[in-house]
């Protein structure tokens, strides 16, 4: 499955969008989340990949999240910085190495305190279909 390229792909349009990068700067795009870097920064999360073959052939169905951490201004900059993933990614078309992107929809934010800390989380979850 196409799973590692579509995170690359998604990876390189976040790391690449000025909106993204008016929030958190330059180079906070992460794989996992780091303890010790300073907020804001996106951490690319969950990826969950099924088989969505049709009768006319092959096919992946992706979930993935992606998280948008902020501590100043609290729930508002984890909402704003969400906003703009969402814009980045939502109906984009993407180049996804070895594949084609059929679609890529965001499905739902959800925001929230980190319990024990100062932190704000938003979690976008989006639904990516792809074919070889």
């Amino acid at each position: 499955m196409s799973a590692n390229a579509l995170q690359q792909a998604v990876y390189e349009r976040l790391s690449e969008n000025t909106a993204v990068a008016a929030i958190t700067g330059p180079g906070r795009v992460f794989d996992r989340r780091i303890t010790r870097a300073e907020p804001p920064y996106l951490v690319l999360g969950e990826i969950v990949s099924s088989d969505y073959s049709t009768g006319d052939g092959p096919g992946a169905e992706h979930r993935f999240d992606i998280e948008a951490w902020t501590r100043r201004n609290g729930r508002r900059e984890a909402v704003e910085l969400a906003d703009a993933v969402r814009s980045a990614l939502h109906d984009a078309d993407l180049a996804v190495n070895g594949a084609t992107l059929v679609n890529l929809r965001h499905e739902r934010t959800v925001s929230h305190r980190a319990p024990k800390s100062a932190l704000h989380v938003a979690r976008l979850r989006f639904r990516a279909v792809t074919e070889p």
